[in-house]
């Protein structure tokens, strides 16, 4: 027998919980989730007690409900069921923008380097917008890649603080940061003598000073031999720049476009253009790609200089190009106002090799031993990095995220660590390093302070890790309340993560691979 709850039509989560007989926080899990309709009315929950139960006979399809969010009409509740069935549930509108990179194309500064890993800058200025309003804030990225949140952040005015552990990220990241010290006219010098030692090189016939970083090893040869002596060419002029900060633009330069003109391409991750379907690079204009982006660069940096002056206060930016785990060495308790950040994801996203070239041609590493230290103290780690070993003990004390590793061990047990046993290592310490991450942001940033940490679900040997709900409920453990889940992208490439054969066991059913803004306030 069903439950009295009178006549009113929206249920608050304690009187839907009651009503379909289960526990206030499944419930609440289902409905951040959208397993089931339901609406954020400011930081409470409310269902409709007509469309719950034509959810709950099945008269609503249910995989709608998940892919769909549900604008309910309190006044008329038979009419908000009619609506709902007739558009499948309303779309979802998060009050954030789409974080795809592929906007910052086109920005002064974001321009200047592409990152498949990155989000888009509108994103972070709605995000500013939200939690900041007018006044004067400390803005952290914990995962700064190459500084989408912190140039953001100062062009609102905003002091920004980043961390950041790819080398070559970190150095784009703070060329950007120090716009306000470059002398255009220095650098507009500078690139005009590049053109003419670029000249005045290619039609010599003596060799390039520099050579290939000997430890590099690529599967094809990273450069065909006439775009090899070009780069080999402008490396000679960047070497032998003496100030620091014009060295390190046209370093950033050259990273930005060297794989546009290498055998290997981003499609999505890098590899080769060969495995693509693409022919190789034989030859290329490496001189003109370079000046090109460094014009490119010359206009942004003018355009920024005059946006900051026009601030009432110029805003401070400083990178630690180092791990986010260090950061109580840096920054005071309650230091920080709002945090915006989208760690790797639980996908064998490798966040290294994919700069891999950038950082060996630009002699930001050495060797490998370099690589393996990074991939060490990366958050989540490298698949390759914790798959072999004794069993990894799981931190967080979340039951169902327990047993889904726990049943992702079984999986594929013959194959060792290359089967469900390996992953459930990598998957361990991706929650492990979530745990750590939780507990470092909770002492640096300022009761009251917002985070907002973009995150994606996963699907590891057939089984889906609802990521984003799961880091919600670290969070939770670890001074933080949840605001809301935004879905802030209804699909995302990732048919890598579900087609591979190391990946993927037998997918029950159909899964959507989504990306959640989570929205914590810290207590």
């Amino acid at each position: 027998m069903r439950e009295d709850t009178g006549s009113n039509q929206v249920l608050t989560l304690p009187e839907a919980a009651k009503y379909l007989r289960v526990s206030q926080k499944t419930l609440g899990d289902m409905a951040r989730r959208r397993k089931l309709p339901a609406k954020k009315v400011g930081r409470e929950w409310r269902f409709n007690r007509v469309i719950l139960e034509r959810w709950l006979t099945g008269e609503l399809d249910g995989n709608a409900v998940a892919a769909r969010s549900t604008g309910l009409a309190e006044t008329d509740a038979n009419s908000a069921a009619e609506t709902l069935v007739q558009y499948e549930l309303f779309p979802t509108t998060s009050g954030f923008r789409d974080t795809a990179f592929t906007e910052n194309r086109d920005q002064t500064l974001h321009r200047w380097v592409p990152w498949i890993a990155g989000y888009s800058a509108s994103f972070v200025a709605d995000v500013l917008k939200r939690t900041c309003g007018r006044r004067k804030a400390v803005v952290l990225d914990p995962f700064a890649g190459v500084g989408t949140t912190v140039v953001e952040a100062m062009k609102h005015g905003h002091d920004a603080v980043g961390f950041e552990i790819n080398p070559y990220a970190a150095l784009s990241c703070q060329a950007k940061t120090r716009v306000r010290d470059y002398d255009v006219d220095v650098l507009s010098e500078r690139i005009a003598r590049f053109g003419a030692h670029c000249r005045r090189s290619s039609t010599s016939r003596a060799a390039p000073k520099s050579t290939r970083p000997h430890l590099f090893v690529s599967r094809v040869p990273f450069f065909s031999p006439d775009v090899e002596r070009q780069v080999l060419i402008a490396l000679d002029f960047i070497r032998s720049e003496k100030i620091e900060w014009v060295r390190d633009l046209f370093r950033v330069a050259f990273g930005s476009v060297m794989v546009s003109v290498s055998n290997y391409s981003y499609e999505p991750s890098l590899g080769t253009r060969e495995a693509a379907g693409k022919s190789n690079v034989e030859t290329a204009d490496v001189f003109g790609a370079i000046v090109r982006k460094l014009h490119e660069m010359t206009e942004d940096i003018a355009k920024f200089q005059k946006l900051l002056a026009e601030l009432p206060s110029p805003p401070t930016a400083t990178i630690y190009p180092e791990s986010f785990f260090h950061a109580t060495e840096h920054l005071a308790p309650a230091y920080v106002d709002v945090l915006i950040t989208s760690p790797p994801y639980l996908n064998n996203y490798h966040y290294i090799r994919n700069t891999r070239p950038q950082m060996f041609w630009l002699e930001l590493v050495h060797s490998p031993k370099d690589l393996k230290s990074m991939e060490q103290e990366s958050f989540g780690q490298f698949w390759q990095t914790v798959r072999t070993g004794p069993i990894v003990e799981l931190q967080p004390h979340i039951k169902v995220m327990k047993e889904a590793i726990e049943t992702l061990r079984t999986r594929n047990a013959e194959k060792g660590p290359y089967g469900g046993p390996g992953w459930a290592n990598y998957a361990t310490t991706y929650f492990n390093d979530c745990d750590r991450f939780c507990q470092v942001a909770q002492r640096i940033m300022k009761p009251g302070g917002t985070a907002v940490v973009v995150i994606g679900n996963n699907i590891l040997q057939g089984i889906e890790f609802p990521t984003d709900v799961w880091f919600a409920e670290i969070a939770n453990q670890h001074g933080f309340e949840t605001v809301e889940l935004h879905e802030v992208r209804r699909k995302r490439t990732g048919t890598s993560i579900v087609n591979s054969a190391v990946r993927v066991g037998t997918v029950e059913q159909k899964v959507r691979l989504y990306e959640t803004a989570v929205e914590l306030r810290r207590k």
